[in-house]
């Protein structure tokens, strides 16, 4: 597994130009934890200001729950992270 210690900017960076749909990931922002897989990367526009957006689906839930992650709104908060590609090594995200 590699490991990477970004600021803020780049991780931010790394996820917009490396997560991609199918892969699955463990992401640590505020107080909030969620594991699972990426069903939707979305960059559409919102208030006509650039977005990015995450949908992931949580693993090992009954419920089949799934949530929206607004990576830019989080951006300051996120602690770290945790990407498993499809195919690929994985990689240990530090936000320092």
């Amino acid at each position: 597994m590699k490991e990477l210690e970004l600021t803020t900017k780049q991780a931010v960076e790394y996820l917009k130009e490396n997560v991609k749909i199918h892969d699955n990931i463990e992401i640590s922002y505020n107080r909030i934890f969620a594991e699972g897989e990426v069903l939707n990367v979305d960059f559409s526009k919102y208030f006509g200001q650039p977005g990015f957006r995450l949908l992931v689906s949580l693993d090992e839930s009954g419920l089949g729950a799934t949530i929206e992650i607004d990576i830019y709104e989080v951006e300051e908060d996120i602690i770290e992270f945790v990407h498993y590609p499809k195919n690929g090594e994985d990689v240990d995200v530090t936000v320092i």
